[in-house]
């Protein structure tokens, strides 16, 4: 599997500098790949999928990172989000679980980046 980087080569950040500097330092360590990984693996064999919070749960990851992860796994459609809630959070599940269950299509605005400095040019600034 290759990482999933939908945000200018990163997994997104909040838009502060040190956000923007841990993101990379997640990629470029390889830390990014790892827990994207990680989390593949568990819901490849969970059949019944994850909320964020049983993520957390299961893994000990931050509310952030859970949620974060399976939002980038979602967008780059590695995942699938089901309409279906569990503890009043939505469902993710591996695409080999999911069968005739109705599914959420990815959401959120496009992003679209200028090709001199990498920022999203949709993102307000200041």
């Amino acid at each position: 599997m290759s990482v999933s980087l939908p945000y200018n080569n990163t997994a997104g950040w909040s838009g502060t500098d040190t956000s923007k500097a841990r993101a990379e330092e997640n990629v470029y360590s390889g830390r990014e790949e790892n827990e994207q990984l990680k989390v593949l693996r568990l819901l490849h064999s969970n059949s019944n999928g994850y909320t964020w919070k049983e993520l957390s749960e299961q893994t000990g990851m931050h509310h952030g990172n859970a949620s974060g992860i399976l939002s980038v796994l979602h967008k780059t459609e590695k995942i699938m989000r089901l309409n279906t809630v569990r503890n009043r959070c939505k469902v993710y599940m591996h695409p080999i679980h999911v069968n005739n269950q109705m599914i959420t299509e990815k959401q959120g605005r496009k992003n679209t980046f200028c090709p001199h400095c990498g920022n999203d040019v949709n993102t307000p600034k200041g």
